[in-house]
């Protein structure tokens, strides 16, 4: 029986050296290097605001405490942030966040994208927003039904946002008269075209940029929200109704899941495909700590975003199941989308 004991102890003691041993390894190459944080989108926008606010804090739980570094590749609707991972060195030095949609670019054959979405290396998602459609409230349209019957202009931006995404999704699959204008940077820009008359509705807008910069003309009713989208829905802003009640057949309802909800993700990031396991594995580790950090939270309060977090696995879940659809179902997606 002490031979046994003896045994087990030091069992125990090797696991748990090698365990030490492993962190040690992470918080040695961690240490005095710079984690580089590559956002998809403009700065200063409500994205990129929001990984500058975790690039502020993550650091310190990480290993070895490496200093943060945003750099902005904003770009084909964030693709070229996804592509950068595949040219960056895969030693967990370099991460990137960007669209769900530029995610899945490679399911809609699209050339350009230069990764494979299960190999990459997800380290998860801070939010899973629900999102709106927004009209002015000169637009001539007061609800989503009546968008069904009369035209209005709504900005976009480019093809492989969300906000051209969702747009084109609910004027396809559901009829309503929007008249698109594309080709706006992002979000700010659309929001100075409402003001300026050029276009007078746009979808896509966060609970966050209700919750700041859309407060005071929400409240005074400059804007209407129309119609929601996402996994969930609110009352936050008013009853109003969800997309998925407009879905009058099966097919329907099956496109509107994949957009609404297998993409309702949030904003995710990852870093290249075959980071070693120990360093993606303190990344994963870091982020969820990050976003239960009572300094994060205070200031993620202060900007109106809301902390919905997704996991690694979950994202990787959703990527694979993503890759066995068959090509006619991304050919219809395709055909919805555009």
């Amino acid at each position: 029986m002490r031979m046994m004991n003896k045994v087990l102890a030091v069992v125990a003691v090797g696991l748990l050296s090698s365990g030490t041993a492993k962190a040690d390894a992470v918080a040695d190459f961690y240490k005095g290097k710079t984690l580089t944080m590559v956002s998809g989108f403009t700065p200063n926008g409500e994205n990129d605001i929001q990984l500058r606010l975790l690039g502020r804090h993550i650091g310190k739980y990480l290993p070895g405490n490496p200093q943060t570094m945003i750099s902005n590749m904003p770009g084909a609707g964030t693709l070229l942030a996804a592509n950068h991972l595949f040219k960056a060195p895969a030693d967990g030095t370099t991460i990137s966040m960007f669209t769900s949609q530029a995610a899945i670019e490679p399911y809609l054959g699209n050339s350009s994208a230069m990764f494979d979405p299960v190999k990459l290396s997800w380290i998860g998602s801070m939010s899973q927003e629900i999102q709106f459609c927004m009209l002015q409230g000169d637009a001539g349209v007061k609800n989503f039904d009546e968008l069904l019957q009369k035209e209005v202009t709504f900005g976009s931006s480019a093809p492989a946002t969300d906000i051209f995404r969702f747009s084109a999704v609910i004027k396809n699959l559901l009829g309503a008269k929007m008249k698109l204008v594309s080709g706006y940077p992002g979000m700010p820009a659309i929001r100075l075209a409402m003001d300026r008359g050029e276009v007078f509705g746009v979808c896509g807008v966060s609970e966050m940029i209700l919750r700041t910069n859309l407060a005071e003309p929400f409240k005074e009713k400059k804007i209407n929200l129309i119609v929601q989208m996402g996994r969930s829905t609110t009352e936050e802003f008013g009853k109003m109704p969800s997309v998925f009640d407009y879905a009058k057949d099966q097919n329907t309802k099956d496109m509107l899941s994949f957009f609404f909800k297998d993409l309702a993700i949030g904003r995710p990031i990852a870093a290249p495909a075959g980071v070693p396991a120990d360093r993606l594995a303190a990344l994963r580790k870091a982020l969820p700590e990050t976003l239960k950090d009572k300094e994060f939270l205070g200031e993620a309060q202060k900007i109106g975003m809301s902390i919905h977090p997704v996991s690694a696995q979950d994202i990787q879940a959703t990527m694979e199941a993503l890759s066995k659809k068959p090509k006619s179902f991304y050919e219809d997606v395709k055909r919805i989308s555009e």
